[in-house]
């Protein structure tokens, strides 16, 4: 599903105009956004948390020209289900 499609979904379930669900959902990633990158976690109740993960050094080859290379530890946005979430698509 794409940005579109889920803000038409989410128009049609609420009877929310499409602008005014697209204002929301860009105020709510915005807001994770932010949130992450202050540091802290994003944890909503019966969907999952939102956090930074530690992404230590990684060792590559370019397949081109075989020089090897590494790429420098950094931090990542990490998403991780919650159990409710979990059950309710099945796995």
């Amino acid at each position: 599903m794409t940005r579109s499609q889920l803000i038409t979904k989410v128009a049609g379930d609420t009877g929310f105009s499409a602008n005014e669900v697209e204002t929301v959902m860009d105020g709510i990633f915005d807001t994770i956004g932010e949130t992450l990158k202050q540091g802290e976690k994003v944890t909503i109740a019966g969907f999952g948390r939102f956090e930074m993960r530690q992404r230590r050094t990684k060792s590559f080859t370019n397949p081109k020209t075989k020089v090897a290379s590494q790429l420098e530890p950094t931090a990542i946005p990490g998403f991780k289900a919650s159990g409710r979430l979990k059950e309710k698509v099945g796995k």
